[in-house]
């Protein structure tokens, strides 16, 4: 062989590598799964059918669990819904960014720490900690994460993470946003009417429009024009959050409905409503024939509120609640042929959507941004455990149901720990037995409580967690204070049992 024809074979051999090199990349790009994410706004842990609710009607969102995996034991990392976004986008636990609660007021101007929210504290023995109006700029959020993989990202409806410039969703990785307020104080309601004006990239759209439905079109068509994948698309509706503002058509139904503990006809119709945007957009990817090609989440931001709008009833509490129902959430998984359906039973948190996307897309981990969350793909496609992690909850502020507290799930057992109380008050519970909290053991094991409590004070302090403090103009023999474990405590016990009568009724 002369020369000249080895040199025309290496050629030949180095043109073959490289289309084979790039049709292996062209490959391991269309493997990459699409995703869609779907977060709902204050749903209850059994606002589905599929979690026991007979009063709600939600088929789309059951035969999705039915053909995927769900989550028995999901919780948000907050009870109320800016940190616990900030949980999911960001990969880390609230108390480690410090975006501890939902602001009040004019937004930023940055993610400075600020020493207020709805209310201090001034009139009870404890002031709040300080907090953040913004998720810092430092923190790489998912969305960046998958762009900067390849992905097409899409954001469509509520932020409520950073409203003030820089801070947007278009600023934080997503390359199109639409449908999230720009600012804290915008206009609330689930009518255009009532949304326009405050709603970024919506122009033009039927001010007679119900939001939710303006949200899954402009979602649908995201996944229409990107089709080729691989995208990522996020539904983050407003309902089911207050105000009940249904569809009049649906409510009608409802008020002829018999009722459970759950007897909201309002509430109801708008839980239908969500449940008619998951089947929209599920058919959408169907129609695309997509169906193989997608990862579908499906959650919650926090528990459901009660009691006027819902029940969650065994459970103890809900929104702004330390107890089980402030942060169980539904939380359903749905990869047609790769996840396994059926349910599972361990316990899973909001910042495990992070890494479990990364893993899923096949991109590298990043470990120092979710450091709080555990990759949950090998869980939901092989059935394996998950590895042993405490769950840390971080709110040292007030709302209508609670004062500051911290909370940590620790193999089975919860330990609650209230800050307003003189010489701090304590709630224990053995979840495995006791998944109600209906029997407090603080007091008869202690052994177990104290591991707790220093387990509980040396997370925060490696996360930097902004703590309350005493209130050094607190009067002991004023009445007007707010919350402590008797006065929380109480509140939910009181709730409990009226739920508990409706059912008897």
């Amino acid at each position: 062989m002369n020369r000249h024809h080895l040199f025309s074979l290496i050629i030949l051999a180095c043109v073959a590598l490289l289309a084979g090199s790039s049709m292996l990349e062209a490959a391991e790009t269309t493997a990459r799964p699409n995703i869609l994410f779907i977060l709902i706004d204050d749903m209850g842990w059994k606002d589905i059918g599929c979690a026991g609710s007979t009063y709600y009607d939600t088929p789309h969102i059951d035969r999705l669990a039915s053909q995927g995996m769900r989550f028995l034991n999901a919780y948000s990392a907050a009870p109320v819904c800016t940190p616990s976004r900030g949980a999911i986008f960001s990969g880390k636990c609230p108390a480690r960014t410090q975006l501890t609660t939902v602001f009040n007021g004019p937004a930023g101007p940055d993610d400075r720490l600020h020493d207020r929210s709805k209310y201090q504290g001034e009139r009870d023995q404890t002031l709040e900690a300080r907090h953040r109006h913004a998720l810092p700029k430092k923190e790489v959020l998912v969305a960046k994460a998958l762009a900067d993989g390849g992905y097409t990202t899409g954001f469509f409806g509520k932020w409520h993470i950073g409203e003030c410039p820089d801070y947007y969703p278009e600023d934080r990785g997503f390359h199109v946003a639409k449908g999230y307020r720009a600012k804290q104080n915008g206009a609330r309601g689930h009518w255009m009417k009532d949304f326009y004006k405050d709603a970024v990239n919506l122009d033009g759209v039927d001010r007679d429009a119900y939001v939710a439905d303006v949200l899954t079109a402009e979602c649908v068509d995201f996944i229409t024009e990107y089709k080729d994948g691989p995208w990522l698309a996020v539904l983050s509706h407003y309902l089911v959050h207050s105000p009940v503002q249904p569809k009049p058509d649906k409510l009608a139904r409802y008020k002829n409905k018999p009722t459970t503990d759950q007897n909201n006809p309002g509430y109801a119709a708008m839980v239908e409503s969500v449940d008619d945007s998951v089947g929209r957009v599920l058919q959408a990817i169907s129609d695309l024939g997509l169906e193989q090609k997608t990862l579908v989440i499906f959650t919650s931001d926090n528990g459901g509120l009660t009691p006027k709008n819902t029940s969650n009833y065994p459970l103890m509490g809900g929104k702004s609640f330390p107890f089980e129902a402030g942060m169980k959430v539904p939380f359903i998984v749905n990869w047609p042929g790769k996840i396994r359906p059926g349910t599972s039973e361990q316990r899973i948190v909001g910042m495990d959507i992070y890494p479990t996307m990364l893993s899923a897309a096949g991109l590298s981990m990043r470990p120092a941004q979710h450091v709080d969350g555990l990759d949950l793909m090998p869980l939901l496609t092989q059935g394996a455990a998950l590895q042993r992690r405490p769950i840390i909850f971080h709110y040292p502020h007030y709302t209508h149901a609670t004062g500051p507290f911290s909370a940590i799930i620790a193999d089975d057992w919860k330990l609650i720990r209230f800050y307003n109380d003189e010489q701090g008050g304590y709630l224990l519970y053995h979840l495995a037995v006791d998944p109600e909290e209906q029997n407090n053991v603080a007091d008869t094991n202690a052994p177990m409580r104290d591991r707790l409590i220093t387990q509980l004070d040396s997370a925060l302090r490696d996360m930097n967690a902004e703590m309350p403090t005493k209130n050094p103009t607190f009067d002991p023999n004023s009445r007007s204070g707010r919350f402590n474990l008797g006065t929380t405590k109480a509140l939910a016990d009181k709730e409990r049992a009226l739920f508990k009568m409706r059912l008897n009724q």
